[in-house]
């Protein structure tokens, strides 16, 4: 597989190679237009047209969105536009998790608003994933990052690259919070070679750092890979299941991959778990206030709320987020990092603005 990647990437330079920069130049403003093309179509169809359908069949200007428990082999929890179930045109909303939050110069996020008198409130889980893998692999390095409250990318970055975290460029970051990523959905070097751009031995040697900086999470992937090979399947913290028969595969390729995929539902389950404790939390403690919870998005929960009742709202939320009350009391789950939030407030789901708790 490698093999023929590299084939098709020398195959790409040597046209390249013959190529005037003329037409290098009109190469690319039609790949640009193509992308930008590309983008507005799936704009109009999946998300104006539908939210104009839905809109049509409910006629009292909302849009309905069903969740799915069991939508995603990760284990995350998924959304889809609600449908009444009479007819494939009786759509009554769209998948409110893939609404994209900017395209090109329309953020359609801004036509989900709050009532007249309300606030749209987005509170989002920051690095979520991350702080599980660090309390999953009890790797020491990142824990303490998480408990400084220290800039996890810039620290990784410093230790990554041997600089002090003063000292790391906005690029060096930026890599080292792609690595941590790559860790966390199983990409490769060839992944980070092809979206830096840089050769991928480069990008071997930046990943193989990044793993002694943290060798706990090397420990913890030796540890699940494993398990997996002896059990056939992954289990998260909350006793979650995924059976991987591909494990026993006789080819490398559908190994790796069964590998990859249990990985990831230890890390990306756990995570989506922890949030809907968090919702369920939340939920319980609104019960005497007007705001209601209306929509989870990946690591988020979305709220509207009455404008008196909001710093209210935030303050509960937040607390019961980062404190994590219901998963304490019904899982006996004590994390060994600390939770945190980000939080944006506004009139839309789309112009939320950076909100002190």
């Amino acid at each position: 597989m490698r093999n023929n990647r590299n084939e098709e990437v020398e195959i790409a330079r040597s046209v390249l190679t013959h190529m005037s920069d003329d037409q290098l130049k009109a190469a690319k403003r039609f790949f640009d237009r193509f992308s930008e093309y590309k983008k507005l179509t799936k704009l109009q169809s999946v998300y104006i047209d539908g939210t104009r359908t839905a809109l049509k069949n409910t006629e009292n200007g909302r849009i309905y969105s069903s969740y799915h428990i069991d939508g995603t082999v990760t284990g995350r929890i998924s959304n889809s536009g609600a449908n009444t179930g009479r007819k494939k045109d009786d759509k009554i909303g769209v998948s409110f998790h893939t609404l994209p939050r900017e395209s090109l110069d329309v953020n359609i996020r801004d036509y989900v608003v709050a009532p007249p008198g309300h606030d749209f409130i987005a509170i989002d889980m920051k690095a979520m994933e991350l702080r599980v893998l660090a309390h999953v692999a009890n790797e020491e390095n990142m824990i303490h990052a998480f408990k400084s409250g220290v800039d996890l990318h810039s620290y990784s970055a410093g230790l990554t690259f041997g600089k002090d975290p003063s000292e790391i460029t906005k690029e060096e970051r930026q890599i080292a919070k792609e690595v941590s990523f790559l860790t966390v959905y199983g990409g490769t070097a060839y992944t980070l070679a092809s979206k830096r751009n840089i050769p991928e031995d480069q990008a071997e040697e930046i990943i193989n750092n990044w793993m002694s900086s943290f060798p706990g999470v090397g420990r913890y992937m030796d540890t699940i890979d494993d398990y997996i090979k002896q059990f056939r399947y992954a289990k998260t913290i909350f006793g979650r299941y995924r059976h991987l028969p591909n494990i026993t595969s006789p080819f490398r390729r559908v190994r790796r991959e069964a590998f990859r995929q249990g990985l990831n539902f230890t890390i990306q389950s756990a995570a989506s778990d922890i949030l809907l404790c968090g919702m369920l939390g939340v939920i319980n403690k609104l019960k005497p206030y007007k705001a209601k919870v209306v929509a989870t998005v990946h690591d988020s929960i979305e709220l509207i709320s009455p404008k008196e009742e909001t710093a209210e709202v935030v303050k509960i939320v937040s607390d019961e987020l980062i404190n994590y009350h219901y998963l304490k009391e019904n899982f006996n789950i004590h994390l060994k990092v600390p939770l945190a939030v980000d939080v944006e407030v506004g009139s839309s789901f789309g112009n939320g603005v950076e909100y002190e708790i």
